[in-house]
């Protein structure tokens, strides 16, 4: 093993010290507990997302850096097994060997530079998430109005949680296309008291 190659293991076994230390301390921070215990709240159902949101956040960073770190552990065990079998340092697309300066700065790159950029292809500026070109908007997926769908829909689940934001003396802009829409039924006429009902009746004095 030449010095060059020496000199890569080290920086492969110190990297996976450094990698073992933080997956040590992000598995002592309890990923698997759940949010209500790392709040210490009887429970969080009730609460407005701001009031979590710190909390959601951390919670959802620390799986995150978990999680590439075991992505990133794995490819520097893999390289440390080609030095042992003495292929380290070869492209494994082109078989050509990598440059000593990107193995120098990734040493753990399974590629040389020019099959990383084909294998990644080319830059994508996506103002939105990727999955959203295959699927709908929350709203537009639940939304049934056009289905003759008569069970409780996005929009019903919309109008039960926006109505505890509402004021009476307040003025809303409503963003639905129905905002008149009678809440709590069907049609009109299923909101007709029975009193209301009776005073129609010919001849009822009542």
């Amino acid at each position: 093993m030449d010095a060059e190659m020496k000199r890569h293991k080290l920086q492969l076994v110190q990297l996976k010290r450094d990698l073992l230390a933080q997956t040590e301390f992000t598995e002592g921070l309890q990923k698997h507990q759940g949010l209500r215990d790392a709040t210490q709240e009887l429970s969080v159902v009730d609460n407005h997302p701001a009031d979590v949101a710190t909390e959601n956040y951390e919670r959802a960073k620390d799986i995150s850096l978990h999680e590439k770190n075991q992505l990133l552990l794995k490819k520097v065990d893999e390289a440390l097994e080609k030095i042992a079998v003495g292929t380290y340092g070869i492209c494994e697309n082109c078989g050509q060997p990598i440059p000593a300066e990107r193995l120098d700065a990734v040493p753990y790159a399974e590629f040389c530079l020019e099959c990383k950029k084909q294998a990644e292809g080319p830059a994508h500026d996506y103002p939105r998430p990727i999955e959203e070109l295959n699927l709908l908007s929350p709203f537009a997926r639940t939304f049934m109005d056009d289905k003759d769908y008569t069970g409780y829909d996005g929009e019903d689940a919309w109008q039960d949680v926006n109505q505890y934001n509402k004021l009476p003396h307040v003025f809303y802009q409503e963003t639905a296309d129905e905002s008149d829409e009678t809440i709590g039924a069907v049609e009109d006429v299923e909101r007709i008291s029975n009193e209301e009902y009776r005073q129609q009746l010919p001849g009822d004095e009542l």
